[in-house]
């Protein structure tokens, strides 16, 4: 029950726009799912979903969409692994210690792979949350046929 439910919140947000919990809770409510604001929460948590521009995405796709960077993924609660294409992760990691994020410590960049140390879990989540903005695709302002071609979630966030 719990694995459906995670799968048709990421169908969710990759399909439209979801701001709020409860917003989220009833889209699946309408798709025969029964899940309450709490699990939907969790779901939240455990997904790794962040907000960019006040709605959900998943960075982990999102990430892979387009552009030089892979994934990112996390290895304990102090690191964050950043995989890119050859030749990317030192312009990437960068990136990254020019934006001065207050959660990182620091990065250490390879060739395909930069690992990002921050303090603690909270430091975590909120660097990831932060390192995924500072690589979308800034908002675009265009007439209605555009407007149509920007609903795609990764096309629409990611920019390399």
């Amino acid at each position: 029950m719990k694995k459906k439910r995670q799968q048709e919140i990421l169908g969710i947000i990759s399909a439209r726009k979801v701001a709020t919990q409860q917003e989220l809770a009833a889209e699946l409510s309408a798709r025969g799912v029964q899940a309450t604001q709490s699990s939907v929460s969790r779901d939240i948590v455990e997904l790794g979903l962040s907000k960019l521009n006040g709605y959900y995405f998943s960075p982990r796709p999102a990430l892979a969409a387009s552009g030089p960077v892979l994934g990112i993924d996390t290895a304990g609660d102090n690191l964050i692994v950043i995989k890119t294409d050859a030749g990317q992760a030192s312009p990437a990691a960068l990136a990254i210690d020019r934006a001065n994020i207050d959660e990182v410590i620091g990065t250490v960049a390879g060739d395909d792979t930069i690992l990002v140390a921050v303090k603690n879990l909270p430091a975590q989540r909120l660097a990831i949350k932060k390192i995924v903005k500072l690589f979308a695709r800034p908002p675009r302002k265009a007439g209605r046929a555009a407007r149509g071609a920007a609903k795609s979630t990764a096309g629409a966030l990611w920019s390399w």
